[in-house]
Parts: structure tokens; sequence; C-alpha cells
């Protein structure tokens, strides 16, 4: 069957993998098909993640049955191979044509070899001996008609073999062509879905999406901040840098960056209740452990009485049987005794057995003594039915990975139950049995669904869930298009899937962080604005997610006592409603690139500060004076150390501007006898701890003064250390340089 054309509609993008939605327009107008084929899909894709449906215009469109397997582009009708026996034939053509050339090739040498023999020269003084010049004329015209006769066969011969040699590679490459025309290589195979769409639908036409997990995708968050120059406003945009290596390209999709985890496993938390009153039991433990339901062992009943009536009702065929002989009859012996001194005496067991028998046939004569009309009859219909045949042997495993063969006697009860110990669950069987729990425990521990299938009703294992295998299953697609594997399928598929896992022990972009890690417990969904295109090549790409215009305001911020430099400091307002997460972010005012820092983390609504660099427009200047005076001549008399600072701030800007200067004063140590106090402070500061920072300092001072532009401003402040006339400051009594 044809597939369908699908495109990549969505991608929701994790920390770690991708769910791939795909889509596609059907025409129903001819009617349903029976089956619907989605082919070119990456190898990295989970199995058991897909999920087809279709949203039919004009009823409901109901699909089954999906079947996950390999695709590989369509050979077409191979042309049939030609016979072997021609091309033995055409061979052997081949090499008489060369023979017959040798010995032509032999006799032009032998010809070429044959000359007239010269004339003898004459004795001394004696005539030239006679040279008959017909027999010489005569060699030589029967040489040169033998030459060129042969030489004309040697041609015909040549263009003969040059047809034949052209003709045997013909053969041989058709005859290579036609072996390798079902044989596909590892690098056309790709994932396709068989979905089976069930009739009855009036739908005239519909979508199909198909929905799908893959491996070896990952995302980073990173950012562009965009300042006016008054640093009043700031284009604030969200990219992502994204690496994906999934096997498909994503060619003008809807990209949607996600914070969740989506292959983890969740419950819902259970509140248990709190009696006042008398201690209640504990709660008997939860078991991983569902009963069948009553009659599911009847389930086959009617199957196995009408293939016993099919096998009733077959014709017997007779066959040859030995004559029979006439034997003497044997002299008649008396019955054995079974319990008595002189005679056989049976053992525990046997006796025990017969007991049981006894009992057996004691309760049921009293069942038939007490049992009503009917129940007779059902229970003489009973005997008389004829036994249920027996149950087939169970089938060979297939070639699977080990305890393959385990798993195929467990059943859909007993996988429940390991489903469920999987979670903590208690391991039960699925008949109560002990010979279950020690299938369960050697199987392996996750169980999912959509490997598995039901076995037929003549199989040894009916009514079981056996585990599929890939291997064949992939082969058996294959095989459904005509087509050969001379290599492992299975093997491809896993390199796939390896090669998804690389992604993500590549190195991340700078200043970039793990996104689940940062993002904590929540999870966020970030949309692009515009659809994108991230190739599959493995590596990172910087992709564009939206664009917000935030309000911000920008304060100076200058440590005169550390460095005169006053510092640009922007207070930006987050205008997302999502957090932002940390990464790396480029800062630009006005236009002009002036650096790249890391955002931290920011809550919805929040503010973050951004560092914009050094403002060469305002000055700072301090100036310090110091004195010390004794407060007087008495015997206990203390030395007051003056300390007073100015600070000048001078706007060369062409706006008002906010100024944050801080200070710190000393501290004394806990045990140390000096009293420091404040003086006169103009304008008034506030104390500041520094506790943004995580870095807490004690004696922090700080003015926040507004000055307009072209103005200057004059910070003031006095404080005062006190200590006994006969003591020093460790390392001078002036604080101040």
């Amino acid at each position: 069957m044809k597939p369908i054309d699908t495109r990549v509609e969505t991608v929701t993008l994790y920390h770690r993998g991708a769910t791939v939605r795909r889509t596609a327009s059907l025409d129903f107008a001819q009617g349903l098909p029976s089956e619907l084929v989605i082919a070119g899909l990456p190898l990295s894709l989970l199995d058991h993640t897909v999920r087809a449906r279709v949203d039919g215009k004009g009823g409901a469109v109901v699909l089954s049955n999906v079947r996950i397997g390999l695709w590989a582009p369509p050979r077409g009708t191979p042309e049939k191979p030609p016979d072997q026996k021609e091309l033995e034939a055409t061979r052997a053509k081949l090499e008489l044509t060369r023979d017959r050339i040798a010995q032509l090739e032999h006799e032009l040498a032998q010809l070429g070899g044959v000359a007239v023999n010269p004339r003898p020269s004459p004795e001394e003084g004696k005539p030239p001996t006679p040279s008959p010049m017909f027999a010489r004329a005569s060699l030589e015209a029967i040489i040169e008609d033998s030459s060129a006769k042969r030489v004309d066969q040697l041609r015909t011969l040549r263009a003969e073999e040059k047809k034949l040699v052209e003709a045997q590679a013909a053969l041989e490459r058709r005859i290579a062509l036609a072996s390798t025309a079902t044989a596909v290589r590892p690098d056309e195979l790709s994932k396709s879905v068989t979905v089976q769409v069930l009739q009855g639908s009036t739908a005239k036409s519909g979508t199909l999406v198909l929905e799908y997990f893959v491996l070896g995708a990952r995302w980073a968050p990173a950012y562009q901040c965009r300042m006016a120059r008054d640093c009043r406003s700031a284009d604030l945009q969200l990219r992502a840098m994204v690496c994906q290596r999934t096997g498909e390209d994503w060619r003008g999709v809807n990209l949607k960056l996600s914070t969740a985890s989506p292959m983890s496993w969740t419950e819902l938390p259970e509140l248990s209740s709190i009696r006042i009153g008398r201690a209640q039991p504990p709660a008997p433990p939860k078991r991983g452990f569902r009963p069948p339901p009553q009659g599911a062992s009847s389930l086959f009943t009617d199957y196995d009485r009408g293939l016993s009536q099919a096998r009733a009702s077959r014709p017997v065929i007779p066959t040859w049987q030995p004559p029979e002989l006439e034997l003497a009859p044997l002299p008649s012996l008396p019955a054995p005794e079974l319990a008595t001194s002189r005679g056989f005496a049976p053992s525990a067991d046997m006796a025990r057995d017969l007991d049981d028998e006894a009992y057996a046939e004691e309760e049921e004569s009293v069942e038939l003594e007490r049992a009503p009309a009917k129940e007779l009859k059902k229970m003489a219909a009973r005997r008389e039915a004829p036994p249920p045949p027996a149950m087939a042997a169970p089938a060979p495993a297939m070639a699977g990975p080990p305890g393959m063969a385990m798993r195929s006697a467990v059943g859909a009860a007993g996988l429940r139950a390991k489903a469920a110990d999987a979670r903590g669950g208690e391991r039960q069987s699925a008949h109560g049995g002990d010979e279950e729990g020690a299938l369960l425990s050697a199987s392996v521990d996750v169980v999912l669904y959509a490997s598995l299938r039901l076995s037929a009703a003549s199989d040894g294992t009916r009514g079981h869930l056996t585990p599929v295998d890939r291997r064949r299953a992939f082969l058996d697609a294959l095989a459904s298009l005509q087509l050969s594997a001379s290599f492992d399928v299975l093997s491809v598929v896993e390199a796939a899937e390896r090669q998804g896992h690389d992604v993500y022990s590549l190195s991340a972009p700078a200043n970039t962080s793990d996104v689940r890690s940062e993002a904590g417990w929540y999870d966020y969904v970030y949309p692009t604005d515009a659809t994108v295109d991230v190739p599959s090549d493995g590596t990172w790409h910087s992709v564009p997610v939206n664009t917000r215009t935030a309000t911000g305001d920008v304060r100076y911020v200058v440590v005169p006592r550390e460095d005169p430099q006053v510092y640009r400091v922007a207070m930006v307002k987050n205008p997302l409603p999502s957090p932002l997460l940390p990464g790396p972010v480029e800062v630009y005012v006005a236009g002009e690139y002036v650096l790249t820092t890391t955002l931290p983390s920011v809550p919805p609504g929040g503010d973050f500060k951004l560092s914009l660099g050094v403002e060469q427009a305002v000055k700072v200047a301090r100036n310090t004076t110091f004195s010390e005076q004794r407060s007087g001549d008495k015997v206990v008399a203390t030395t007051e150390l003056l300390h007073d600072i100015v600070i000048d701030i001078a706007n060369n800007l062409d706006r008002e501007a906010t100024f944050e200067v801080r200070e710190r004063i000393p501290q004394p140590a806990p045990e140390a006898e000096v009293v420091v106090d404040e003086g006169k402070v103009t304008p008034t500061w506030e104390a500041y701890k520094q506790e943004e920072r995580q870095h807490v300092v004690e004696g922090g001072r700080r003015w926040v003064v507004q000055v307009k532009p072209g103005a200057t401003q004059t910070l003031k402040a006095h404080y005062r250390v006190k200590l006994y006339a006969n003591n020093e400051l460790v390392g001078g009594n002036r604080r101040e340089a």
C-alpha cells in the first residue's frame, strides 16, 4: 500500500527528547481504506509512544491495531533474472572464439616465417644456376592468399569476441541486479507505522494526526536584551540553543520548548483519612494483582467443543491390521487380596490413594442421592460428553533477548502484576500460585504493553500476552515490501537509539545550564511565535522563540571608597507571563553591543538586574579629613578620632539620573573597648547590608540621590571613633585614606 505523505507540524522539545506531531489531509471520497501507512519516520522513535488518530469531517474514524515496522524506498517490480544456462552458453562461445583467434594468430605467425629461398651463389668460373621464376611467384601468391584469408577470418572473430564479451557483461550485470533488487542498505532504512481503519464511518475527509517520542534532542535558554539609549525600555528576546540528531530535519515547524520530563513515572498522592475514636487496624498493603474475572477459564469452552466435534466428524480411514492369532485362553487366577497377612499388602502411598478414591466414590454417591432430577441429567450428560482435546505444546520462543522464552509463559494478569510490582506493588501470580511468581521474578523489570500480543486460540499460550520479537517484526515488515536485508536490522535501529543518547553527553554552550535542574519542579512550555528550522546534524543552533517589550530603569552605582568609576545597572521587569530560566544574555544599548552576562532565574512579573558597564559621562570624587582630640585632662580620658567624608558627583548626562553611592564605616570588634558614633550626614543615608549578593557586610551605608543633568551633588558624612586615651587602634587611628 502506498504510504501517506505527512509533514512535521509541531515539535515539543524537552530537556531530553522531543514529541513530534505529524499531520496529513485525507480524502475518503472513494471510501475508507483498510489500512493507513505512514513511512519515513526516524529510527530513534520509541515504538510504545506512537499515537494515531483521524479527525474526520462528517463522521468519526476509528483506528486500531497500531504496528511499528521498517520501511525502505520501493524498488518496483524486479526484472526477471536471465537463466544461468544462457550465461554459461555465452561463456562457452566466447572461449571457443578465443581459441580460434589464437589458432589463426599462430597460423599467421607460421605463414610469416615462410620465405622464398634466394638464388644460390655460382661457383667460380661457372655461370649462375637457373632460378625458376614461376615457382617462386606461385609460392609468394600462396602465402599472400592464405594470410589475407586468415586476416579476414581473424577480423570477423574479433568482432564476434567483442559482442560476446558485451553479452556476457550484460548477463552478469542483469543477474547481479536481479540478486540485489530486493536488498536494502542500512542507510535506506526508516520506521513506518501501519494502522487499521475500522469500517462503518461516513466521513468524507479528515486529518491524520500521528505523534511519537524521539531521542536525541535537547535545548538550553539564551536571551538578547536590546535597551534604548535612556534605558527606560528594552526588547527582551528569548532564544533557545537547540541540538538534535533524531534522524529527521525539522523544517517550518511550530516549536514548543518544555521544562517537563515526559518519560518519568508520576502518581497522584493519596490522602489518608484521620479518624477520632478507637484505634483502627493498619490498612492492608495494596496488592499488585487483580484476579481474573469470574468465568475467564471458560472462554475457550465453545472453541474446544467445536474442535472436538470437528475431529469426531472426521471420517475414519481404515488401515491395514495384522491378522489376529487365536491364542489359548489363560487359566483364571484368583483376585489378589489387598490386605491379608498371607498375600500382597499395598504400600502406604497406595493405600492412601485407594482411600481417597473410595472417599470420592462415596461422596459422589451421596451427591447423586441428594441431587434433583435435572442435576442428575446434567451430570450424566457431562459423563457422556467427549473429553476436551489436549492443549497443544507451547510454541518455541522466537529469537530474542534473554528471558524472552520465560516471559512467553506469563499471562495477562501476571503481566499486570509485574507492572504493579515494578512500581512497588506486591508480586502475585495470575492464579495465586508460586510458579508464575518465579516467572515474574525472572522477567523484565518493565512491561510495555505496546510490544505484547495476545496468543491465538490454537496456541499453547492462549489467553496470555506474549512479547513480540522486534527483530522478527522488522524483518516481517521488510518482507511484506518484498525486500530483504543482508545485515542485522535490529542492530541498525539500536545504533540510531545510541546515537540519540550521545547527544545528551555533548557539552552545552557557554554559560548555559540544564533546563530540568534549573527549572526545579515546575513545568512550563515556551512556544515560538514563528516557525523555525532545525537540521538533524548534532550541532547547536540558535532559534528565536519570542520577543517582548519590557519596562526598565537604570541606576548608577558607585563605591568611591574602592573605585571612582560609576557603573550602570539596569532594572528590567520580566515582560513574559512565564518564568525566565538562567542563561546567557547579550546586552545592547542603543544598538551597540555592550557585554554578555548571565541572567538569573526570574519569576513571572519579577525584576532582574543587568550590568551595563562603566558610564564615562559621570565623575565622582571622594575627599576625607581626619583630626584627633582628647576629651579632657582627667585620669580616665578618651581619645576622639574625627573623620569627615565629602563625595562630589558631577552628572554630565543629558538627563536626570539616580545615583546609588555606597559607603562603609568601621565596626568595632565584639571585645574591643571602642565606640563608633555617627555624626551629621547630608543628605541622610540608609543602612545597607548587601544581602541580595549573598555576601553580608557590617557597617554598610548608601545614598540614593537624584542629580539633574549638568548639576553637581555633594554628599557629606561625619563619624567619631572613641577609645581610651592610652590606647590606639590596630593599623593606625586614621580610618580613611
